[in-house]
């Protein structure tokens, strides 16, 4: 009886995973928007949302979005129109497809699909995040500059606030009392070190408990790291200009979706 019921928990089992795959699979999530495009009951489109199956979406004239799904595919509605899921197929964006461009919308749809989930699972409530913002640099970017200026918005009735700085390989924390609201430090092989990836905190206690701290990340790359980066991401912007988006659009877009934001 208990071997009956437990191959039952594994066949519902299996049906819940290729339930939520074929849910992944029919997924198209908003890469884009321009002018004043809405979803169903009027709830503006914004990047990172999702096209659920029972939604439509209302562009006026001028209006234009593009929708990404798992398999890296763009698809553009530029005419006034009230779409619906299942119309999608037809404005795939066929001409001057490339690797690059479904790898990259590839990419960004599993970033989205991530964030939809970490906003539906119950998280940890970080203590400090609610009294102070970090602001620059901003989480998980990759760079390769001479000097960092750490920024942070403090809400807080403490004057003197705690910068932390952890190097992710060797755990070492260096830690500096501060009267301000930002700092400056430089790439001295010190405390800052090319090839190395580090996280940052900011909190009004010298000796915080660091399972409530909400930390930045970023890796300080080594000048053969970037020029290869660079050189990537050259290749993506010619790929995503034969697509018909702006340098600058282009620019912002690998910004935010890589953390690869060039001074």
């Amino acid at each position: 009886m208990g071997g009956l019921f437990l191959s039952r928990l594994k066949y519902l089992g299996v049906i819940l995973l290729l339930s939520n795959w074929a849910l992944a699979q029919n997924s198209y999530y908003v890469y884009k928007k321009s002018g004043r495009p809405y979803f169903t009951q009027s709830m503006p489109v914004k990047r990172g949302l999702v096209f659920k199956d029972l939604d439509t979406l209302t562009l006026q004239k001028l209006d234009t979005v593009y929708l990404i799904n798992q398999l890296g595919e763009l698809y553009e509605l530029n005419k006034a129109n009230i779409y619906t899921h299942n119309t999608l197929q037809h404005y795939k964006k066929h001409e001057k497809e490339s690797s690059f461009t479904i790898k990259y919308f590839s990419y960004v749809w599993r970033q989205f699909m991530n964030q939809q989930e970490n906003r539906q699972r119950p998280g940890v409530v970080y203590r400090e995040e609610r009294n102070i913002q970090l602001i620059s640099p901003m989480d998980s970017i990759k760079w390769s500059v001479p000097k960092i200026e750490f920024t942070w918005k403090n809400r807080t009735d403490s004057l003197t606030t705690y910068f932390h700085l952890q190097e992710i390989e060797t755990a070492h924390i260096t830690k500096i009392g501060v009267n301000a609201n930002s700092l400056m430090l430089f790439r001295d092989n010190l405390i800052l070190n090319p090839g190395k990836s580090y996280k940052w905190a900011v909190t009004t206690t010298a000796f915080p408990d660091y399972k409530n701290v909400r930390f930045h990340n970023f890796e300080l790359l080594t000048k053969a790291d970037y020029r290869a980066l660079e050189e990537e991401m050259k290749a993506l912007t010619i790929a995503l200009q034969l697509l018909g988006f702006s340098e600058k659009d282009i620019k912002e877009a690998i910004c935010v979706d890589y953390k690869f934001c060039q001074q």
